[in-house]
């Protein structure tokens, strides 16, 4: 195992000095900002035996983020993500039921980068998200909404294209773990995401 790390190693070392980026990354750590748009999906939303309707469980959804490049391999990003509502409505018990829920976060991430060519690199990211729900509720003509906040773990990878020196192009995919208070309202959540990104480099 410890050779198959040390040859991993080896090959990444060698990728990036043969593809590294032409921007001078010794000369300090590197900021970036930028946006993004995509799709949230939160994958347990219809996963209800007892539900019959209809149920939608993505919506549009949007984030800002920045970050630092410490070295043309590693990094740190915040973000703020907005995943949207998603939402049902039909029957429960055979009573009418709906239900909304909304979900934002604060992430922050380390991230790891492989140059891929020139101008394409892989990213991978792992950290943490902060965030908030709000949850309405109808069943049997009683409405109640609810709110939660809370911190689970993060994971993440994609890749960027440079249009030029200092304007990116990126793609990429983001998993966050259980993110609710409780079973009733509890569900990984995704962020499907294409954007750009503005660097010193």
């Amino acid at each position: 195992m410890k050779k198959a790390w040390l040859l991993l190693l080896l090959a990444s070392s060698a990728c990036a000095e043969n593809a590294a980026p032409t921007g001078d990354f010794m000369s300090g750590t590197k900021l970036y900002a930028g946006a993004s748009i995509g799709t949230g999906q939160q994958g347990d939303t219809c996963n209800d035996p007892f539900f019959n309707g209809a149920c939608d469980d993505a919506d549009g959804a949007w984030k800002l983020f920045g970050g630092a490049r410490f070295d043309p391999m590693f990094g740190a990003e915040v973000a703020y993500n907005q995943l949207g509502k998603t939402s049902k409505s039909g029957t429960s018990g055979g009573s009418a039921a709906s239900m909304s829920n909304a979900l934002s976060g604060i992430s922050l991430s380390g991230v790891g980068y492989v140059p891929v060519t020139p101008e394409i690199e892989a990213f991978g990211k792992a950290g943490v998200v902060m965030w908030d729900r709000e949850t309405t509720q109808t069943s049997a003509g009683t409405t109640t909404a609810s709110k939660a906040d809370g911190t689970s773990p993060l994971l993440g990878g994609g890749a960027q294209y440079r249009l030029n020196d200092n304007l990116h192009l990126r793609g990429e995919w983001e998993h966050m773990f259980n993110v609710g208070s409780d079973s009733a309202y509890e569900t990984d959540a995704d962020l499907y995401s294409v954007g750009l990104m503005y660097s010193t480099l």
